[in-house]
Parts: C-alpha cells; structure tokens; sequence
C-alpha cells in the first residue's frame, strides 16, 4: 500500500505492518503501533540519505515491522563498501535517536514512560538489524562481505539460506512463547514470519541480482580504468555458468582454461566469456571457446 512520496522516493506499507497495527488495536495499544513506525520510516531514512550521498537512485522504500527493503536503480551488489555503508546507516540511526531520546529523558523532557518506550524499540530495532540474515542490515554487510570472496551468486544464496534457517528457529520459539502465554506474546511469532517471507522473496531474485551484476561488470573495467587482475582457473568440461559464479565485485578476471592433458588450452578475459554465456547459454562447456580460439 503506497504511504507517501519524499524526496521523490515511494514509501509503501507492507501487509505485515499492517498486521502489526491490527494486533496492537486488538490489545489496545495502537499508541505504541505507531511509535514503532515512527521509528521505523526514520530509521529507513538514514538508507536513504546514506545512499542519495553515494548518488544512488530510489525508486520506492517498503516499510517491514522491524525495517524495510529499500529498491535502487542501478546495482549495489557490485559495490561491496558502498552497500555496506549505506546498511549501516540504518543502525546508526537508532542509536542515534536512542541517544536523543536518552538525552531528553536526563534533561527530563517528555514523557518518562514513551521516551523509555521510544528508546527501547530503537535499540531493539538496531540490534535486530545487525543479525547476519537476509534481508536484514547485517545480512545486506554479511552478503557484501561474502561476495568479495564467493561471488555475488553464491553469497547471495547463503545469506537468503542463513535468513530462513534464523526464521525457521524464531518462528518455533514464536510458537511456543504464543502458547505458553495464552496467545498474547506473538511478537517473535510476527518476526519469523518476516523473516521466512522476505528471505523468500530475495532467493526468487537471485537470478535477476546476478545478472544486473555480470552486466556491470562488462563495465567495470572502463569505469575504473585500472583494476586489479584475479585469475580462475577451469577445466575445458567445465559451464561457462560455473565460470561467472567465481566473479567477484572489483576485480577483472582471467580465465585460463585447463585440458584433461593439463595444458593450458586458451585464456579468456570476463567480457569474452559474458559474451558467449549471453550468447551461447550457460551450459556451455569452455571447451567449445577454447576450440574456437585455436
């Protein structure tokens, strides 16, 4: 459900959130509801800004119970340090307004009971940010961190795979608290849920992820003008898909290619064997370009 538009940004509520509010008004507690989307929007504001200072484009923010998934134009996954900044951003925000609030309670100003409310669920929001799972802050750092070594592909899929293993632990821990208090405490139940949902929506764009990224990385090397040489090594049986998966975010690659006789049988930079994969198919075998470059 579209919210509103700032800075040319659309803010949408998720169907979560609205859950959210429907089991605060049912308990009564509506007031407090509406804090946490304060709460929230801000902290989905610090992305934002953090990542409009890098020059990034976005086009729209969905706002999740316990953050959002902000959509850029362009690909971030290809900027590991740039996509970890503005992840942080979001934490950083919390503490900062937890601070804030903190500061106002010393100087007793306000409410002492929605300031302790108030700094409470930011910290709380920080923190659940910062675990290592998709689509969470620290799993946005985590997948930045893995792609520098695993590819973009592969870091990808084990940060979406940690994401549901973390769901599928919370929402039996959900079940069990929502039971054991009478169906009242279903607030761990509320962020497995989240968690299983949108993890699930991020392993359907792997793919599309991954592709955005062997685009730019076509790019890259006139972009920078100089970049750093990494080499990989294949058999001549190996799929030209198998190749990419080893491409890694600010390194131009060399493929050398290996015969069962253990020569080398060709070397291929990372814009010839795009080429051929978007050409030719994933599947394949080097063998085929090697063949044709003798």
């Amino acid at each position: 459900m579209r919210l509103l538009t700032v800075f040319g940004v659309d803010f949408r509520l998720n169907i979560f959130f609205i859950l959210l509010f429907i089991v605060y008004w049912y308990f009564g507690i509506l007031s407090q509801a509406l804090i946490i989307f304060s709460i929230v929007f801000l902290h989905e504001m610090g992305h934002v800004a953090v990542a409009v200072g890098y020059g990034l484009r976005i086009r729209e923010v969905e706002l999740l119970p316990f953050g959002g998934v902000a959509r850029l134009e362009g690909n971030i996954e290809s900027e590991p340090v740039t996509e970890t900044y503005v992840a942080a951003a979001g934490p950083l925000t919390n503490a900062f307004l937890a601070f804030l609030g903190y500061l106002l309670y010393r100087l007793g100003i306000g409410n002492e009971y929605w300031l302790g409310f108030f700094i409470q669920w930011n910290i709380m929001l920080g923190i659940f940010n910062l675990l290592p799972a998709f689509p969470l802050d620290g799993g946005r750092v985590l997948r930045a961190f893995l792609s520098l070594h695993q590819g973009v592909k592969r870091a990808t899929e084990n940060a979406v795979a940690l994401s549901q293993a973390l769901g599928a632990v919370m929402a039996a821990t959900g079940s069990w608290l929502w039971f054991s208090s009478g169906g009242e405490d279903v607030s761990c139940l509320i962020v497995s849920l989240f968690l299983i949902y949108s993890a699930s929506k991020e392993k359907g764009s792997v793919m599309f992820i991954f592709m955005k990224f062997l685009t730019r990385k076509k790019e890259e090397l006139f972009r920078e003008g100089i970049m750093l040489v990494r080499q990989v090594a294949a058999l001549e049986s190996s799929c030209l898909k198998d190749v990419v998966k080893n491409f890694v975010p600010r390194k131009y690659h060399l493929v050398v290619v290996i015969g069962k006789d253990h020569l080398v049988k060709g070397t291929f930079t990372e814009g010839e064997i795009i080429d051929e994969m978007i050409r030719r198919g994933p599947e394949t075998p080097l063998r085929l370009m090697a063949g044709k470059k003798k």
